[in-house]
C-alpha cells in the first residue's frame, strides 16, 4: 500500500468511527447502540415532528425539518437493530 492509499484508509476508518457515536441534548456523547442514544433520538424525533407541523406547507422551514427527521430516523433504525425496544 502506498502513502496516499494508507492515508485514504485512515480517513475512512476515522470517519466511520465518528458515525458510531451520538451527542445527546445534555451534551454527553454516547454509543449509537445504547439505550441513552435510542431514547434521545426518540425525543428529538417527536420534537422535530411537532415543530415541522407548525410550519406552513411547502416552506423551506418544513423542508429543513423533514431533512432532520430523515437523518434522525436513519440513526434510530441503526440503534433499533441493537437495542431491545420495550
Amino acid at each position: 500500500m502506498n502513502h496516499s492509499g494508507l492515508r485514504r484508509f485512515i480517513r475512512k476508518i476515522l470517519s466511520e468511527g465518528a458515525c458510531d457515536t451520538h451527542r445527546c441534548l445534555d451534551g454527553t456523547v454516547v454509543d449509537i447502540l445504547s439505550y441513552e442514544c435510542y431514547n434521545d433520538i426518540c425525543f428529538r424525533i417527536e420534537d422535530a415532528k411537532q415543530t415541522r407541523d407548525m410550519c406552513p406547507m411547502r416552506s423551506d422551514s418544513r423542508d429543513h425539518y423533514n431533512g432532520i427527521l430523515k437523518v434522525l430516523r436513519r440513526k434510530l433504525n441503526k440503534a433499533k437493530k441493537h437495542v431491545r425496544v420495550k
